[in-house]
């Protein structure tokens, strides 16, 4: 019986091994190390190249830009190709007669033609340049509308991030206080055993604790949820985990710089104002683009081509050349109803782009008085979480030394938890302020490049 032993590895393996898992620790890689740490900034950047909303909106700028081509195209001369057979009930010309006493015209009931016709327009009453200033327009809409598109997307990575933080400090307070209730429990536990407690006041802790364990897990799958929405805004799939890098910095009395000025808010950076001023000046341009039926239109023509009749015979050489003009006399009044309708809309645009402003001014202000208010509130948390942890550490002490009730211990525990959950949560509103005041300002987005749609074309 032939009897199988493990195979020892050699001696120059065994080194090899050695010298390959120093080297990989050397240079910084450990097999259990996070593969994805995720910044504020890192997240940014990774939503403004991944998400599907930028993509579409990236794909709609490149679709105005051709057709702003298209419309630049009108300008040159337009040749089209034909070829077509006709078979009739009689014979018919083919070839007619040149001159007088010349040969007698051939006739046939088949005729063949193959040509090429010209037309290149001199005078489209405008409607040509007003097209193209429209298309002009139209792509610098779409621009706007993508760099909307952008603020809103970074508004909302940066808001999603700082819950992701928020919760993660809120978790690990409401661990800290569920360690400290367990603690009270096993004190309480043994307190009980020699006499000193009576059996309601482990009740009361033990529900305490049941309560700071519900709260705890309340808020690991609200973190959870809050990661799967941040994973959907940054084009990835719900299961990615990264790790989440930072800290929300406490608020800056001097943001924003210049509040409540005399003049009103700045919002000439906002890519909405520049969209409604350009949708104003579409309007106008739709209106002299309507105009242009009520002028003529005056274009160059030719063919030039080859026709025979049956056999593709008797074949011969035609072309033709001239000026066409075509002025409308009567359109029972459509011309004019549709100018007066593009006359409509463009008052209707003026009327938005108003209203545009006036919201946008609102949000400002809006967003500076919810600085100020949120700013002001995390200074009232902060003094009242210091209050309540002194309060627990008296009444905490004052419980171990019997000097204390476990009732009030429960109550300063409570408040002190509350306490700072609510400095938390009022750190979190002061950034969420400050975000809603750098998107109303347009300027959330400052420092991120942008892609256009031929750069995702070429990665695809």
């Amino acid at each position: 019986m032939i009897k199988n032993y493990p195979v020892r590895p050699r001696p120059s393996a065994k080194l090899f091994s050695c010298l390959a898992i120093i080297f990989l620790f050397m240079t910084g890689y450990s097999p259990w190390a996070t593969a994805d740490i995720l910044t504020l900034e890192q997240a940014i950047k990774t939503g403004l190249k991944q998400s599907p909303l930028i993509a579409s909106g990236e794909f709609t700028l490149q679709a105005s830009a051709q057709g702003t081509k298209a419309a630049r195209g009108q300008f040159f001369p337009q040749l089209d190709s034909y070829a077509g057979y006709m078979r009739q009930s009689d014979p018919t010309v083919i070839v007619p007669i040149k001159e007088f006493g010349g040969p007698a015209p051939a006739f046939s009931r088949d005729h063949y033609s193959l040509g090429v016709t010209m037309k290149i327009p001199l005078f489209e009453g405008g409607r040509n340049w007003t097209r193209l200033s429209s298309e002009k327009i139209a792509e610098i809409i779409s621009r706007e509308m993508l760099q909307q598109t952008r603020q809103e997307l970074v508004a909302n990575i940066t808001n999603i991030f700082n819950r992701v933080l928020y919760l993660e400090k809120l978790i690990i307070s409401r661990k800290n206080t569920l360690y400290a209730l367990q603690k009270a429990r096993d004190d309480a536990r043994e307190r009980l055993e020699v006499g000193r407690v009576a059996p309601v006041e482990l009740m009361r802790i033990e529900t305490q604790v049941a309560e700071q364990e519900q709260s705890l897990v309340t808020a690991k799958e609200e973190c959870v949820r809050t990661r799967q929405l941040l994973a959907r805004f940054l084009g990835r799939e719900p299961s990615w985990r990264p790790d989440i890098s930072g800290n929300l910095s406490l608020p800056d009395r001097t943001f924003p710089p210049a509040a409540h000025t005399g003049g009103g808010p700045d919002i000439s950076l906002r890519p909405d104002i520049k969209k409604a001023m350009q949708e104003v000046k579409l309007a106008d341009s739709e209106v002299k683009y309507l105009n242009g039926y009520n002028l003529p239109s005056i274009s160059l023509v030719g063919d030039y081509g080859r026709r025979a009749g049956s056999g593709v015979n008797n074949d011969e050489e035609v072309w033709s050349g001239g000026v066409r003009m075509s002025f409308n006399l009567f359109s029972g009044g459509t011309i004019m109803a549709r100018v007066h309708q593009a006359r409509a809309k463009a008052m209707a645009a003026k009327e938005y782009l108003r209203q545009a402003r006036l919201v946008a001014m609102t949000q400002v202000e809006n967003a500076i008085s919810r600085l100020l208010e949120t700013g002001k509130r995390y200074q009232v948390a902060e003094k009242a979480l210091s209050t309540a942890k002194e309060t627990w550490r008296i009444e905490d002490l004052k419980y171990r030394t019997g000097a204390g009730t476990v009732t009030d211990s429960l109550l300063a525990q409570s408040s002190w938890s509350q306490a700072e959950a609510g400095t938390l949560a009022a750190l979190y509103d002061y950034h969420t302020a400050k975000v809603e005041y750098l998107l109303a300002v347009g300027t959330i987005d400052s420092g991120f490049g942008s892609r256009t749609g031929a750069d995702i074309a070429e990665e695809k």
